[in-house]
């Protein structure tokens, strides 16, 4: 028998199926149930996952996904996975949960994602004790690719890029208003559409424009989310994400100067994730 794992963001959906000791992971476009319908989500399960695993096999599927904050939201998930794992034990949680598990497994810590979007929680070794809203990509989601790509699209605008950023990005991304209203205001995936101009600021991270706007966006995060939480200088820090991983440095020397204590930097949480609920499995 197998269980399945899958770890679900704004961008991509990865399953992890295990059995003995083995496992095989599959990649399907993210699931977010604040974007995706019971039938969208099942059409990607049977299109994307189903011609690649042995349904009859599996006795467990563990689903953490981005926007399963509700139990709401949840079930509309949950329902899309009975269609085909009707016999199997199914449990959806937050993509932050699965977060925390993955950055500390059963010890305590503050748990953070810095990928498309941006969360956080404090943890104490089996749940989540506090949790200060990231807010989304509207609002908030400080230190993420969405958040950085909504600076350099408005910086754009307002005549702000030095004239070599101005020329690199003109070059490489559509910049027309058309282009950016439309994918902002009619796209069904917002959040994902504006964080593909966050990887702009990768491609030029030497740049003093973009080293001040990475540096006010991680101090931004830390000040004013994870300092935040109660006793937050007591725990070791740790981040799952890609753009957490790429700007470890940074985000390290700016954790110590608040009296902070920088962990982990995990770019693909999926391993640890197998090992907590394996460990459960052996235990």
């Amino acid at each position: 028998m197998s269980i399945i794992i899958a770890d679900s963001g704004a961008t991509k959906t990865e399953w992890c199926v295990w059995e003995d000791g083995e496992s095989n992971v599959i990649a399907t476009e993210g699931l977010n149930p604040y974007y995706h319908t019971i039938d969208s989500i099942r059409d990607v399960i049977k299109e994307d996952l189903l011609p690649k695993i042995d349904v009859e096999n599996v006795e467990e599927v563990f689903f953490y996904g981005a926007g399963c904050d509700s139990d709401e939201k949840k079930e509309v998930v949950k329902e899309a996975l009975e269609t085909y794992f009707g016999k199997s034990k199914i449990e959806v949680y937050h993509d932050l949960l699965g977060a925390a598990r993955a950055c500390f497994l059963d010890k305590p810590g503050i748990a953070c994602i810095l990928g498309t979007g941006s969360n956080s929680c404090l943890y104490d070794g089996q749940k989540i004790v506090e949790h200060i809203p990231s807010l989304a990509f509207i609002l908030g989601d400080e230190g993420s690719a969405g958040y950085f790509g909504k600076k350099i699209i408005n910086s754009y605008f307002r005549f702000e890029l030095p004239p070599e950023l101005k020329k690199s990005l003109e070059e490489n991304y559509n910049m027309s208003l058309e282009h950016i209203t439309e994918g902002v205001y009619d796209g069904a995936q917002k959040s994902r559409f504006i964080a593909s101009y966050g990887s702009f600021l990768g491609k030029h991270s030497d740049h003093p424009f973009i080293q001040k706007m990475l540096r006010e966006g991680f101090e931004s995060f830390i000040t004013r989310i994870l300092m935040n939480y109660t006793n937050a200088k007591d725990y070791e820090v740790r981040f799952i994400g890609s753009v957490g991983h790429a700007y470890k440095e940074m985000i390290s020397e700016i954790l110590r100067s608040h009296g902070m204590t920088p962990g982990g930097f995990i770019q693909k949480p999926m391993q640890r994730m197998v090992e907590y609920h394996t460990k459960r499995v052996h235990d």
